[in-house]
Formats: C-alpha cells, sequence, structure tokens
C-alpha cells in the first residue's frame, strides 16, 4: 500500500489542466513503458497496449489526466491577471485561494484577490471566475512579463498532499489522478488475462471529453471501462436521501448520467461481479455531470461502457479528499473485469 500512496501523491501533486497534461503524461509511461507498448495520439493521450491470451475483445481502461484549471486571459495595466476557467469552478470559492502559474522561467505563485470585509459596503451578486484577479505581487505588465508570465499561461491549484486519518488522502486534482492511479495499478497487475487490454490516459476531459473522442478512434475498443474521480455526495446539505457516492463505502458504479445511459446488461453483469467477488460498491444515478464515457459509447456505432468511480469529497476546489479503501475497491473491481471478460461473455452482453 506504500507505493500506491506514493502513486497517488505523485499523480495528484502533478500540474496537468487541459491542454498542459505532459507531466501526468511523462510520469504515466514511466511507470507502463517497461510492461506496455506506449503510443500516443494526435491529441496528446497517452495510450498503452498489452496483449493477453487473445488479441480479441479489445477493452479499453480508460482515465483521464487533466485536472480544472485556468488560462492566463489578461493582465491589467496594474499588474493583476484575469483567468480563464478550464473546466467547472465555484468562483465564491476562489477569493483568498493561492495559484500556481506556469510561466517561461517556472511556475509562480499568485493570490486571487479577496476584498476584506472591512471594504465591503453591501453584499453582491455572486461571483464570475472573469471578474476575478490573481495578485502575484505586480505593479506593471512589465512587472508581469519579467516574472516569465504571458497570456496563454496555464494555470493550477496551490495545494499540498495529506493523510488524514490514515486512510484519507487530500491534495488537489483527485479528478481523475485517482483514476490514473487505478490505471497505473492495473496494468502492472495485469497478468494472464482473456482479451487485450488498451489503457487510455486522456486529455481535456474537463473541457468536453476532446481526448477520449481521438483516443477511442486509435484503440478501437470492442468494450471501455472508465475510470474517474467522482464528486462525493455525503457532505450534509448534498445528498436528498441516502448517498450514493460516500467515501468508504466501495467502487461507485454509475448508471446513469445526463451525457450517458450506461449499458444496462454490462454493468448488472459488474454488479454481478463485485459481489461474488464481495468488493465494495455503490450504485449511483447521477442528475448532472458527465464522464468520458459519453464520447466513447456512442464511438464506431456504439462501445458497451461502463464507469467505476472512487468518490471525491470537496471535488473541483484545491483540497479535495479520497478514502483509500474505495481505491481498493475500485481497483479490485477492475481487475476482476479485465480478467474474467473474454469474448463468450461480451457476445452474452450485446443486444441479439
Amino acid at each position: 500500500m506504500k507505493k500506491l500512496i506514493e502513486l497517488l501523491e505523485k499523480l495528484s501533486s502533478c500540474p496537468g489542466p487541459p491542454g498542459g497534461e505532459e507531466p501526468v503524461a511523462r510520469l504515466i509511461r514511466q511507470h507502463l513503458e517497461p510492461r506496455c507498448q506506449i503510443n500516443r495520439d494526435g491529441l496528446g493521450s497517452l495510450i498503452a497496449t498489452k496483449e493477453g491470451t487473445r488479441k480479441k475483445p479489445r477493452l479499453m481502461l480508460t482515465a483521464h489526466m487533466d485536472e480544472v484549471g485556468f488560462m492566463l486571459q489578461n493582465i491589467t495595466d496594474g499588474g493583476y491577471l484575469r483567468l480563464q476557467p478550464l473546466g467547472g469552478w465555484i468562483a465564491n470559492h476562489l477569493p483568498g485561494q493561492r495559484l500556481h502559474i506556469h510561466g517561461s522561467k517556472g511556475p509562480v505563485e499568485g493570490i486571487v484577490a479577496s476584498v476584506p470585509p472591512h471594504f465591503k459596503k453591501e453584499p453582491k451578486s455572486e461571483l464570475k471566475v472573469e471578474d476575478l484577479l490573481v495578485d502575484v505581487g505586480a505593479a506593471s505588465k512589465e512587472e508581469v512579463a519579467s516574472l516569465g508570465l504571458n497570456l496563454g499561461d496555464l494555470i493550477t491549484p496551490s495545494s499540498q498532499f495529506a493523510i488524514y486519518n490514515e486512510k484519507l488522502l487530500a491534495n488537489k486534482g483527485w479528478d481523475d489522478r485517482v483514476g490514473c492511479a487505478v490505471l497505473v495499478a492495473a496494468m502492472k497487475k495485469l497478468n494472464k488475462h482473456p482479451n487485450t487490454v488498451v489503457a487510455a490516459a486522456t486529455v481535456q476531459e474537463e473541457i468536453g471529453s476532446r481526448g477520449a473522442v481521438t483516443a477511442v478512434e486509435v484503440t478501437k475498443p470492442q468494450a471501455a471501462i472508465v475510470l474517474e474521480g467522482p464528486p462525493a455526495d455525503d457532505v450534509p446539505g448534498v445528498a436528498k436521501d441516502s448517498p450514493q457516492g460516500a467515501l468508504g463505502r466501495g467502487c461507485q458504479i454509475r448508471l446513469y448520467d445526463p451525457s450517458t445511459i450506461i449499458h444496462r446488461s454490462f454493468w448488472r453483469w459488474v454488479t454481478e461481479l463485485a459481489q461474488k467477488h464481495k468488493i465494495a460498491h455503490q450504485l449511483a444515478v447521477r442528475q448532472s455531470g458527465a464522464t468520458d464515457a459519453r464520447a466513447i459509447h456512442l464511438a464506431q456505432g456504439g462501445i458497451p461502457t461502463v464507469v467505476l468511480g472512487v468518490p471525491v469529497r470537496h471535488a473541483h476546489s484545491h483540497s479535495g479528499l479520497i478514502h483509500l479503501d474505495d481505491f481498493r475497491a475500485t481497483l479490485d473491481l477492475a481487475m476482476a473485469i479485465l480478467k474474467n471478460l473474454d469474448n463468450k461473455t461480451l457476445t452474452s452482453l450485446l443486444p441479439e
């Protein structure tokens, strides 16, 4: 488990917003290259192939490398930075938070400007990210340029890895670095399997699953397993009824979100597999959100796809929490699928 925690720490600490996933790709490649054939598609997704006892079925195991971040949109005359969001943020959560701007001279830390209560005469309407300014200690455009910062530079949260209460891990970027960690761990553990597994670490999921669109064309799978870090709903006031993504209750098996009705026979077979192997799991019917499954399940005339997730508390923020037991359950279930999904089983799951 120590090595898995080290993997989780390194992956979540890597900077990698949409369009800037290369540090994450390099790290994943270091782990998989001795064991797999590695390729890249034209958009930057990393594809690792591992043949088993049979060439078919081809199974796509996928997780996205990008995290929510920003792009430097403009610089004011007074030396403040404006932000272009890359992915979903709640602007009201950002004032006072620190960011890393990845410029030509290395990362520069800045603080999202926060108006003290002393200067607030009346409450204002909800903020927009476009309204916010970032203070890097510069007093002019020229001083900003001297720091190596320019329009288009990518920006990520400044966060620090920590372990809470032995089993909860805190850091930025769990959506979807925890999925990337499951992907890496599964491919390293995978030995004898009755199929060919093509692991795709995709780019630009947070801005429309763009990497999945190109990666699925390259991998040409017969079935797909999407590994995610979905938002946990076990915080008071979030779930109307019982939570469907609680920390410590196992792998989340998604049945639905607005972008994808998950292949019914596939998820039922996966659930039965989890029950057979006594793998903790929880079913989720999501009323919002989307994953790379939205692009994958529509490709090549339709691909049976299932979504497995490690719930992330406080997702899309500077610091999220995951539970090690959920990570282990998701890894165990992914491995069970890869070791049991042969041609005969897959054919039985398809429409006649």
